[in-house]
């Protein structure tokens, strides 16, 4: 039985989707709110929190392999001081504790490219020790570290799609020459698909990538093209996006976090052949799926937008 845990976050609920269709009955989605959540037929479902430690063990039972998909990302609002490290860090502690008393062979972990060791009380140090966690568990498994996704209304795109519409203005973060290699939600999703079954990835990092390595300033060129807008580009230095970000936090939602930043300071980018090399089939192009699909204004979904994912500036 496989378990996926942030089964309703943005990652979360295609890898069900998909696993539904092939082997229902043998996928159980935990979730922090059942009530609100809506499984595939075929599959069930388990309420539990990452950090109550209390509520894992029974959603794990029985489960060979979990796929994690909850995490609190880049581009939400921290909701309480602490909570990047009390979900990422502490709550995939628990999550593999629990795992490791239930007899789980194999962890599949969603986490983001360029992860790696950080200064205390940052969000990437949160997500080097969710990363920490699954290397110490003694239990074999894959981590995957995608760049900035797109697709079905991945966040990283529709944020900055809301800005273009309400704003005459795009700023270009540090300037736009930061680069990202953006990939498809169901490529990212195939990725975690083949990281179930193959042998030869377990027990590393895998750092995956779409097709096409961008400037953030083509980025959203490619973005206005696909919403037939046209605005101004203005180079916007770190610095002052940093102090912009931490103003924007007394807002509930506000379009740019001092977390998000932090993934603006090394391009997001994996080795071109990645996903064809390690997967073997090649992504979609970020710029053909704009033109053949357009930019998909779906609003996130509430409940557990912590995780999956992947983090999005």
């Amino acid at each position: 039985m496989i378990l996926v845990t942030g089964a309703s976050g943005y990652v979360g609920r295609h890898v069900v989707r998909r696993l539904a269709d092939v082997s229902p009955g043998d996928i159980r989605a935990m979730v922090r709110s059942a009530h609100s959540y809506q499984a595939p037929a075929g599959v069930s479902v388990v309420e539990a929190d990452l950090t109550r430690a209390a509520s894992l063990p029974a959603a794990v039972q029985g489960a060979d392999t979990i796929i994690h998909c909850a995490a609190l990302t880049a581009d939400i609002k921290e909701p309480y001081h602490g909570a990047y490290d009390a979900i990422n860090r502490v709550g995939t502690e628990n999550l593999t504790a629990a795992a490791a008393s239930a007899g789980t062979r194999r962890l599949v972990v969603m986490s983001g490219l360029g992860t790696q060791p950080a200064p205390i009380h940052t969000y990437m140090a949160t997500r080097w020790a969710m990363e920490e966690a699954v290397r110490r568990s003694g239990i074999a498994y894959v981590i995957l570290r995608p760049s900035v996704q797109f697709g079905d209304g991945a966040e990283f795109v529709a944020a900055l799609a809301r800005l273009a519409r309400q704003s005459p203005v795009v700023p270009l973060l540090g300037g736009g020459g930061l680069l990202f290699q953006p990939i498809w939600v169901e490529d990212v999703v195939t990725c975690i698909e083949k990281s179930v079954a193959s042998e030869e990835l377990l027990n590393r990092e895998i750092t995956i990538g779409g097709s096409e390595q961008l400037s953030f300033k083509e980025i959203i060129e490619a973005i206005l093209k696909a919403m037939h807008t046209r605005r101004i580009l203005a180079p916007l230095p770190l610095p002052l996006a940093r102090l912009g970000a931490g103003l924007m936090q007394v807002l509930p939602h506000p379009p740019l976090t001092p977390a998000s930043l932090e993934l603006f300071g090394f391009d997001n980018i994996a080795t071109p052949d990645a996903v064809d090399r390690e997967f073997g089939f090649h992504p979609r192009a970020f710029r053909e799926y704009l033109e053949a699909r357009g930019i998909e204004a779906r609003p996130p979904i509430p409940e557990e937008r912590h995780q999956d994912e992947t983090p999005a500036p």
